[in-house]
Parts: C-alpha cells; structure tokens; sequence
C-alpha cells in the first residue's frame, strides 16, 4: 500500500497546497502487490486522484480545505487509538513525498494516507474505504470505536469513518 500511496504522491501539483482528502478507497489483489503505477487526476474544484497498479488501485477525493465544524459523535467514543506527534507526521510526509504543506505546518493535519496505514497495520483485508469528516491534528487523541468491519475515528468530533474489508 505504501508505493501506491508514494506513486498519488509523486502526482502532486503547487495549485493543490491546502487541500485535504475528502475519501480514500483502496482494493488490492491477489499476489504481490507492486508497480508500474499508473497515476491520474481529474476535476478542478474537488480533484480525482487515482493510481493503479498491478494488483492494487488506489483512489482519492481532495476538497479544499475549510475551517467548518466537525459532526460531533454521540455516544461512546470508543477505545483511545493513538494520538500523533508532530515529529510523526512530519516524517511520514516527507517519506511519503507528500508536499502539502497542511502535513508540515506549525500544528499539522495528520495525512490520509497515514491514518490509512495505521488502520490497516495488523489486519488481513482487501479493500479499505474511508471517508474523512474532519482533519485530525497532530496532539490531538483519536479513539477507535468498531462495530463489525465499520471503523469511526472520534477526537471532540468525527474525524473519520472506515470500512475494512
């Protein structure tokens, strides 16, 4: 998953800078996973960014940023996940070649593309769906609740909800 993600990555254009991603779904195949990755993009508002590969695709939505209140989640919120540091964004980012810079400011989004790897870390599934309601920051804790393969990721608010499968 970490060369696809590094391939949408590799796509990335200085008109994008701010945007945030809206929806990441993923689908791997049987067999090893690997490139050539074949990488697109389209729309100019909301943006399609879609990388496929050999047996995998991965496909992205990105929106420009707002500063709109979050959904907040009633209920329990879950067990607490993890809380990401500055340092651990940062890093990922640039591993990643991610350049947007809402991933290296002064109190950083968390990616995308590492919460996806983070909910994927230990688990056997195909695809992963997820759609993200509000940016997670770096300090902020995030709490996993989980009913069967539905993933809801809570701060004060919905940040995410996922389907592994």
């Amino acid at each position: 998953m970490k060369e696809i993600m590094k391939a949408l990555c590799g796509l990335w254009k200085e008109e994008w800078q701010g945007m945030v991603m809206g929806q990441l779904n993923y689908e791997k195949g049987k067999g090893a996973c690997g490139g050539p990755y074949f990488v697109s993009a389209s729309g100019r508002r909301i943006l399609k960014v879609s990388a496929f590969g050999e047996n995998e695709r991965m496909e992205i939505l990105l929106f420009p940023f707002s500063h709109g209140e979050g959904k907040e989640k009633t209920g329990e919120k879950g067990r607490l996940w993890r809380t990401f540091s500055e340092g651990e964004v940062h890093a990922f980012s640039l591993s990643m070649g991610d350049h947007n810079g809402i991933h290296q400011a002064r109190r950083p989004v968390v990616s995308g593309f590492q919460l996806a790897e983070a909910l994927a870390e230990g688990r056997d599934f195909h695809t992963l769906r997820i759609r993200f309601h509000h940016p997670l920051y770096t300090g902020e804790a995030v709490y996993l609740k989980e009913e069967g393969k539905t993933f809801w990721g809570i701060s004060e608010v919905l940040c995410f909800e996922a389907v592994i499968g």
